[in-house]
């Protein structure tokens, strides 16, 4: 009986050494359990950051990296990155692991890290930052380019109208308690090595339109100035049948001043319907 004891408590301990450590990343370096080194994979978002875990135990680990987490650049002229997805790397004892992570830029006017720049591990980001990092994570929205922009609208401000995807835009908004977007502006963007990612240069308008008429009418839909000249038409001077309309539209406004336009459903001269918009 006595044996029968022993031997199963060596078993399990046998087990229980065998059996991985799950720790947090950040908990891992502080506690001096693994080595970390990043550097970026060239430009401000996508699979953007390279990280290199070393672990210092004999013992294999398993190291959870969490969304949110903050790389700063060891030039303060480039962009520092903010992780967006959520993985668990098992590392074995005494050995290295290469992971290329999902991140953003959370600085819009620094310049794009180039290949190989160096980054420093940092904290965990808080509040509205950190919210916008797990709610990527979560959805997995990471892939998504409108990801930059959701991270760019709470870390720079910028326009939640930039972020090209509905669901993901009006999490954001609410988050920040603004009223959710009714239309989408791309801007130019580039991720050459030291140029700001984001540029104040709207080029691409999108929404989707919905309305109802009574009778048969000729109709013109398109972009106008505020002293009502038509920039651009979507459809022009064409016969609309009774009924409910529902369509998505896009108009390129790169190079067109910034400011006060408005989007008309029009009849003749009568203005049916229009919608503000501002780029």
């Amino acid at each position: 009986m006595r044996k029968s004891i022993i031997l199963s408590f060596l078993c399990l301990f046998s087990i229980s050494f065998l059996q991985a450590k799950s720790m947090l990343l950040t908990e891992a370096v502080k506690k001096g359990y693994i080595e970390i080194s990043a550097e970026g994979g060239g430009g401000h978002t996508g699979k953007c950051l390279k990280l290199k875990i070393r672990n210092l135990q004999k013992k294999k680990l398993d190291i959870q990296i969490s969304a949110g987490l903050i790389f700063k650049s060891n030039d303060p002229t480039q962009q520092d990155l903010m992780i967006t997805e959520e993985k668990t790397l098992a590392i074995e004892g005494n050995k290295r692991r290469v992971t290329k992570m999902y991140a953003a830029c959370i600085q819009a006017s620094n310049g794009s890290p180039s290949v190989g720049s160096g980054f420093n591990m940092s904290l965990l980001a808080s509040g509205h930052l950190l919210q916008v990092a797990q709610y990527l994570a979560k959805e997995k929205l990471y892939k998504n380019e409108a990801s930059q922009y959701a991270v760019w609208a709470v870390s720079n401000g910028k326009r939640i109208e930039n972020i090209d995807h509905g669901k993901l835009a009006n999490y954001v908004a609410d988050l920040l308690g603004k009223a959710r977007p009714e239309y989408v502006v791309l801007h130019k963007t580039t991720s050459l090595p030291g140029e700001p990612a984001y540029r104040e240069a709207p080029s691409i308008l999108k929404g989707r339109w919905k309305f109802k008429t009574e009778e048969d009418k000729i109709m013109t839909f398109g972009l106008y100035t505020k002293e009502g000249e038509l920039k651009y038409a979507f459809f022009e001077n064409k016969k609309k049948i009774k009924g409910l309309h529902k369509f998505s539209f896009t108009f390129k406004i790169f190079n067109m001043p910034q400011g006060e336009y408005f989007v008309r459903l029009m009849s003749g001269d009568e203005v049916i319907e229009e919608k503000e918009i501002q780029f």
